[in-house]
């Protein structure tokens, strides 16, 4: 059986390794790769049967990563199957998502007998290539939405999320009850997997949810986001204002 571990770790990626050599002869691990990039390409290019997939990782996560194989699934091409090593600090909806979507995940740093668990449940499934395709389904079921946060990956579904401000490099969501939580990445690639019909770029450093606008005021060129537990108003360009009160339905 062929595997690849993707992990941008030294460290964890070398240990990883050494212990499915020593304890997992019939498993060959045929690359190990330390970014989400590297590993599409090896992946596309070996036909892995299984692959150790770290969640955090720098540019693109390992989610990012499950989605990419997923939309590639077709005849000449089977998805691998998945087992997540996260860190204890992500966040109960991606564990949630993972047990829903039958995922095997180890959280770091990996031990042998939970690696041997994990390898025994992987065999043991009918299909276990379609780890892969069901995460996404869940994801996109579940409408949770994937952040990279200072420790891990942030998961939030749509109602979570108020509004979400540009802060150069990041990015600022605006949570339920008026608090915040800092990302690392720019809105504009943030704005790419926002779902549409709720979310709206509303100028060039903002992205507002649809569903919590209370007023737009006019004058002030801004819209005010409410829920029950908090309220912000914050300034949009004056086109946005229009585009606003142009879909309001008419009386």
């Amino acid at each position: 059986m062929k595997a690849i571990i993707i992990e941008d770790e030294f460290h964890p990626r070398e240990m990883l390794v050494t212990k499915l050599r020593d304890n997992h002869p019939d498993i060959e691990v045929v690359a190990s790769c330390e970014n989400a990039e590297t590993g599409l390409l090896k992946i596309l290019q070996l036909h892995p049967d299984l692959i150790f997939l770290d969640i955090q990782m720098p540019e693109h996560n390992g989610i990012w990563l499950a989605e990419q194989i997923s939309e590639l699934s077709c005849e000449s091409f089977r998805c691998p199957g998945i087992i997540f090593t996260t860190a204890y600090t992500d966040s109960e909806y991606l564990l949630k998502a993972f047990k829903l979507a039958a995922i095997d995940y180890l959280v770091k740093p990996v031990g042998v007998e939970a690696l041997a668990k994990a390898i025994e449940k992987f065999k043991s499934k009918r299909d276990p290539q379609a780890s892969a395709e069901n995460l996404v389904k869940v994801m996109r079921e579940e409408q949770l939405l994937h952040f990279k946060d200072y420790s891990g990956i942030l998961m939030l579904r749509e109602e979570d999320i108020i509004c979400i401000k540009a802060d150069g490099n990041y990015s600022v969501l605006t949570m339920l009850d008026g608090k915040t939580e800092d990302v690392f990445e720019r809105i504009g690639e943030i704005e790419k997997r926002m779902p549409v019909g709720t979310f709206m770029r509303a100028g060039k450093s903002l992205i507002i949810n649809r569903k919590y606008i209370r007023k737009i005021n006019v004058k002030k060129s801004a819209v005010q986001l409410a829920t029950d537990k908090a309220a912000i108003e914050v300034g949009i360009p004056e086109s946005v204002v229009k585009e606003l009160k142009n879909s309001l339905p008419r009386l």
